[in-house]
């Protein structure tokens, strides 16, 4: 019954005529109730598609002119966008904060292995992935690019999370090493308090020393067994993440890795609307799995009925199976691979004619960009 429930949120998402019109996310997230008419349903389904095949889709959003006024834009802007803001502009509130540690001089990183340029330094894809971070989560994640050569480090020990990209010298590595101690150390002191659970740390790139990751209680170094016995707990739920984000990290794209920190900012921290909306069937759910699915098969029995009876439907609910469908890069290569009238008919009965999951969709305050002042 997983499947089941795993197709039905994905193909929701993937064909809903709403959802694209409101779309600001490259995840499945981002849905709506609106209902369309009947006539357009193929004209949108192929549209859905186009756009879901753009993975920059939320960083790229710019507004219509024709159909927003200039006060309206300015609404929408935040103070670290723009320079001239009006009075209500508000800066969203800070939830967390990340630091990526890179190395003290310039070294080549792995970003951009397969771009026909030069791959950019550590602390060049480290401003960039700052920039996805900030813009992955409209402003409410701050994050800071540190060496261990800078005069004031203190943020790789105050930071919910840090990330060490590339650290191989001596001098990095030992720093790297003291840091990651301090910062375990600071979390089993506050094993009782819900503080523990608001910090995360990972080493990619630096050599071959074991540097245990921390994602939440989970302390790779020091295993629970609650976390084998006990898939609903938060330990259990921070083993799963940590395995999850090693295997984003290793893609090493900008995307994949800020995706991987709003996980686990949404799991442990406040709700981040990019991962906000999971559509698999999960341990973190809980009983929310059973009200989805027995609404899916009240409400859209004969849908269900005929996917599960026709081949192609099989095989996609199958390979839905296998990855989390927040990865959107995955999830549409998905999609793709197995569309038909049968998944577009299943997704209309999910998604607009009942709603079943209850999203809503809101377009990013960040980053602005200025509409055009004349066309071109």
């Amino acid at each position: 019954m997983s499947k089941v429930a795993t197709l039905c949120y994905l193909l929701a998402a993937a064909y809903a005529t709403k959802f694209v019109s409101s779309f600001t996310t490259p995840t499945l997230q981002s849905k709506t109730t609106a209902t369309t008419s009947g006539n357009n349903q193929g004209q949108n389904y192929n549209l859905a598609l186009d756009l879901l095949l753009h993975p920059l889709r939320h960083s790229l959003y710019q507004p219509n002119v024709s159909s927003r006024s200039n006060t309206y834009l300015q609404s929408q802007t935040t103070q670290a966008d723009v320079t001239n803001t009006d009075t209500t502009t508000t800066t969203p509130d800070i939830i967390g904060t990340v630091a990526l540690l890179v190395p003290s001089s310039d070294q080549p990183s792995k970003f951009g292995s397969k771009s026909p340029v030069q791959p950019p330094s550590y602390r060049e894809a480290a401003e960039q992935l700052a920039r996805k971070i900030k813009q992955f989560s409209d402003g409410r994640i701050a994050a800071q690019v540190v060496t261990p050569s800078d005069v004031d480090t203190s943020s790789v020990l105050n930071s919910n999370a840090l990330i060490a990209l590339g650290l191989t010298t001596p001098q990095d590595v030992q720093f790297l090493s003291r840091t990651f101690r301090q910062r375990r150390t600071a979390g089993e002191e506050e094993q009782s308090s819900t503080q523990s659970l608001k910090m995360c740390q990972f080493a990619v790139d630096c050599g071959d020393n074991n540097y245990a990751s921390i994602v939440g209680p989970y302390d790779e170094a020091n295993p629970s067994v609650v976390s084998e016995i006990a898939p609903w707990s938060d330990v259990a739920s921070g083993k799963r993440l940590a395995t999850q984000m090693k295997e984003l990290f290793d893609k090493q794209t900008s995307d994949e890795f800020a995706l991987a920190l709003m996980l686990f900012f949404n799991r442990f921290i406040d709700k981040i609307p990019w991962v906000q909306h999971s559509i698999d069937v999960t341990w973190e759910k809980g009983l929310g799995n059973v009200e989805e699915i027995y609404n899916m098969v009240t409400k859209c029995g004969p849908c269900i009925t005929k996917c599960l009876a026709d081949e192609n439907c099989k095989a996609c609910i199958e390979a839905l199976d296998e990855i989390d469908t927040r990865d959107q890069v995955a999830s549409y290569r998905t999609v793709v691979s197995y569309e038909s009238e049968l998944l577009r008919d299943f997704s209309l009965c999910i998604l607009q004619k009942n709603n079943i999951f209850g999203c809503t969709a809101e377009v990013p305050k960040i980053p602005y960009v200025e509409p055009l002042g004349s066309f071109r």
